[in-house]
Order: structure tokens, then C-alpha cells, then sequence
């Protein structure tokens, strides 16, 4: 068994799985998560262009900005690991950020 591999019951109501109230919050928290990150690297990302092209741009803003983009990124980087700090869980992590970044459906590998 490798650490990944992990034996789950799933428990069934009206013949359809029965979804926990906590895994419910916990979508709901990564998918605004999510959502969070996303709004924050694009913000930051159009203020990072502004500063390098123009002297008079507020850079006071750039910095809140790219303190936002981190703070919601590490939110998102706990959610998705789990308290996992491995290797494989840091790289699955990038794909799934370039992956969400790009605007693109992920999907599970079966």
C-alpha cells in the first residue's frame, strides 16, 4: 500500500452517497479558495505590468496586492495538500494551480 492508497467506505442514503456537512464546508471553503486566489493573482498581475511601465503607478497598492496573492495562494496550498508536505503532494499542487490559472477544467486521473 503506498501513501496514497487508502481504503474509504462509502455510505449510501436513497441509494445515492451520503455527504458529510463538514465535506460539504470543506468544498465550499476550496472552491472559494479558489476563487480568492484566482482574483487575487490577476489583480496583482495587472498592477505588476502597471508598475513597470509607469513611474507614477501606486507601488504602496503593488505590495498589498502581491501580499493578497500570497495569502490566498498558502490558503489554497494547505487546503489542497491536507497537512501532506511531500514532494509528490507539492507537485500535484503546481499542476493543479497552472491548471486553475489557465482557466481549464482539471479532471482525475482514473
Amino acid at each position: 500500500m503506498e501513501m496514497f492508497d487508502e481504503i474509504t467506505t462509502v455510505q449510501m442514503v436513497n441509494g445515492k452517497p451520503f455527504v458529510s456537512d463538514g465535506q460539504q464546508i470543506a468544498e465550499l471553503d476550496f472552491k472559494e479558495a479558489c476563487e480568492a486566489f484566482v482574483a487575487a493573482e490577476k489583480a496583482f498581475c495587472k498592477a505588476n505590468a502597471t508598475v513597470r511601465v509607469d513611474s507614477s503607478a501606486d507601488v504602496c497598492r503593488w505590495w498589498d496586492l502581491l501580499e493578497a496573492r500570497y495569502e490566498t495562494e498558502k490558503r489554497l496550498w494547505q487546503l489542497f495538500i491536507g497537512g501532506d508536505r511531500s514532494l509528490r503532494s507539492g507537485r500535484m499542487y503546481l499542476q493543479f494551480r497552472e491548471t486553475l490559472l489557465a482557466g481549464k477544467r482539471s479532471r482525475a486521473d482514473a
